[in-house]
């Protein structure tokens, strides 16, 4: 097997023996996961071009990967394309996650198939933080060089809004005059949680208006308008996505000739927001609508006994939760529609697996009923196929 890259900066990529790696992940705390993912386009009778980039090849080709973040380091343990080690490099999609370039340009020739394997090596070790609005900075104190960094655009801008006066005031409503960022976070999960129902989508992503006017949606669905409201406010936030160990889960969705399976593995989407602090450095906290320790569902609505357990109880400190994927300012769901209908209307079949399973560290067993248990599954359109789209624009 060739030399593994473990990625360490948005930027940066670093070269290391496969018995380094090993020995990082021995001496590093916390769990430690093995995931792959296989990918294979089934060709109909004519030639798929690799450079057109609405083509089902250079989607192949092209994939988001695993990032490095706080808490959590991913490895390459390998790349292979028909079963063949194939080059490869990393670049970064226009939010800033690392995406894979497989070097390969010849067609798939008609009736053929290719197919791209990728294992990754997983290592997750975070904890809480505290959740204490006495310490909780307020608007004024967010860095304003950071709130810029987050700004109504994306599947955020307003423009996208049938009637952005109409959401705004409900913000402000929300919001009920209060400074202090803890709080207003408050605010906002009683009102998601009296208002919003778990509705599960399996196709395409939503629009944040039409999860906001029909008053629901799935776990990245609702993860959008909580972001949305956050930055009308400006406070910075953005949606992240990732998968779950969860052993003895195994599904499949079909969205005409797209085909998805996971196995062991179900795919999550929450908020992320900065909080200030009154004594130090602010802190980025999770914030999990649909799944996190001690949810109930009533009549649809994901509740909960203190609002703080959407943040101490969210599944990426609960469920030692993989970051995938980071939703900051691209439109994302724009391009995935215009993807989408480009593959749909192929003469070709995309085939796309998942698997994870634990290599050290805790084997989740318990589970949630299983009207909660659907919530841990993101739309498919959130799955490989559809991020790899957001590399196009560099």
């Amino acid at each position: 097997m060739p030399p593994m890259l473990i990625w360490m900066e948005p930027d940066c990529d670093f070269m290391i023996l496969p018995a380094l790696v090993a020995l990082l992940l021995v001496q590093g705390s916390g769990s430690v996961y093995s995931y792959n993912l296989s990918i294979m386009v089934v060709n109909g009778g004519a030639a798929i071009d690799c450079t057109n980039e609405y083509s089902p090849c250079h989607a192949l080709l092209n994939q988001n990967i695993f990032k490095n973040s706080s808490g959590q380091t991913a490895v390459i343990e390998s790349v292979t394309m028909n079963g063949a080690d194939v080059p490869w490099e990393i670049k970064t999609d226009p939010d800033g996650n690392p995406v894979i370039k497989i070097i390969a340009a010849d067609p798939i020739l008609p009736n053929r198939n290719a197919t791209v394997v990728m294992r990754f090596r997983i290592n997750i070790d975070r904890s809480p933080p505290e959740v204490d609005p006495a310490l909780s900075g307020t608007l004024a104190e967010i860095p304003p060089q950071l709130k810029a960094m987050y700004p109504l655009t994306g599947i955020w801008d307003p423009s996208g809004l049938e009637d952005p006066d109409e959401v705004f005031g409900l913000a402000e409503s929300i919001r009920a005059g209060e400074d202090n960022v803890l709080l207003i976070l408050r605010n906002l999960i009683i009102w998601f949680e009296e208002n919003m129902v778990y509705s599960y989508n399996n196709t395409t992503p939503q629009t944040v208006w039409k999860t906001y006017k029909g008053l629901s949606g799935d776990c990245d669905d609702q993860a959008n308008l909580f972001v949305l409201f956050c930055r009308i406010y400006g406070i910075p936030a953005y949606t992240a996505i990732g998968p779950i160990y969860m052993p003895g889960q195994e599904r499949s969705d079909s969205d005409h000739n797209l085909h998805f399976h996971t196995k062991d593995v179900g795919w999550h989407g929450w908020a992320m927001v900065y909080v200030p602090s009154r004594v130090g450095d602010g802190n980025w906290v999770p914030v999990d609508l649909t799944y996190f320790q001690g949810g109930v569902q009533r009549g649809g609505h994901i509740v909960s006994a203190d609002w703080r357990q959407h943040i101490l109880g969210a599944a990426l400190y609960w469920r030692d939760t993989a970051v995938f994927i980071e939703y900051k300012n691209y439109d994302h769901i724009s391009e995935y529609a215009r993807m989408r209908d480009a593959i749909i209307s192929s003469d070709c079949l995309w085939v796309e697996s998942h698997q994870m399973s634990p290599v050290v560290g805790p084997a989740y067993a318990e589970f949630l009923s299983p009207p909660i248990l659907v919530a841990l599954v993101a739309s498919a359109a959130l799955l490989a196929f559809s991020v790899w789209i957001l590399w196009r624009r560099r």
